[in-house]
């Protein structure tokens, strides 16, 4: 039964964007492209991601730095530009293995006193930022991922899980914002398609609204442990899906 099938991914992928702040893509679009071509699981899904997302950089607004930002919108803009270019013209596998090792390497040596050291020593350095956000940008032109390179930044100048979530829905936002249009004018995005996706609004409220239950109980140690839990599940999913 696809339906159900359907509605139980969107209900894990609302969770998961409600709690960790960002990941409903992430989630939802390979395991529905299991049941329909990847272009129909997108524009099934944007709706949802792209409203959540708005949704929680309002709702976080409060929490928003500038200052958290700002390295990471020079990458991205510099990424969108040269990345895009590069990653049309280089072997995907090879790219996308290399971000799946980038993103395993850095959530790694956070694990260990170590590697924290290490990376808390280069994460106050802009460059981190502007090497992350190009990463973000470059992926997002070409493979629609950009939330693990921001999440790997983020997680290493702020520990304030407010301040990370607003930091993501926030720098997500003005992506998705772009992307909407794109997908609007390329025909991605249809009536039909929204029609559809309206079936599924109860599932991914119900999903959304235990994802901020469980976040506003869970401290600050389980909530850094599910980000981390996430990016090394999007990091093997990338190497054996390249």
């Amino acid at each position: 039964m696809p339906n159900l099938a359907i509605a139980i991914i969107f209900a894990i992928s609302a969770f998961t964007m409600s709690f960790a702040g960002y990941g409903f893509a992430l989630v939802s679009v390979p395991l529905l492209a299991v049941f329909m071509p990847v272009r129909e699981a997108v524009a099934l899904q944007f709706p949802y991601c792209f409203a959540l997302i708005a949704y929680q950089a309002w709702h976080y607004r409060e929490h928003f730095f500038w200052k958290d930002m700002k390295p990471m919108a020079a990458g991205v803009a510099l990424g969108i530009v040269i990345g895009t270019f590069l990653l049309y013209h280089l072997p995907g596998v090879v790219l996308k293995r290399a971000l799946a090792v980038f993103i395993g390497m850095v959530v790694l040596l956070n694990l260990t006193p170590a590697g924290q050291r290490l990376i808390n020593r280069y994460a106050q350095n802009p460059w981190w930022g502007h090497l992350c956000g190009f990463l973000s940008g470059s992926f997002l032109g070409a493979y629609s991922i950009s939330g693990p390179p921001a999440a790997l930044y983020i997680l290493s100048v702020q520990r304030d899980p407010l301040r990370v979530k607003s930091f993501l829905n926030s720098f997500f936002f003005f992506q998705y914002a772009i992307i909407a249009l794109i997908y609007s004018f390329t025909g991605i995005i249809s009536g039909a398609s929204l029609v559809a996706s309206t079936a599924f609004v109860p599932v991914v409220a119900a999903g959304s609204a235990v994802g901020f239950f469980a976040f506003r109980w869970a401290s600050i140690r389980v909530y850094h442990w599910v980000v981390v839990l996430i990016l090394l599940g999007t990091s093997v999913a990338l190497w054996w899906g390249a």
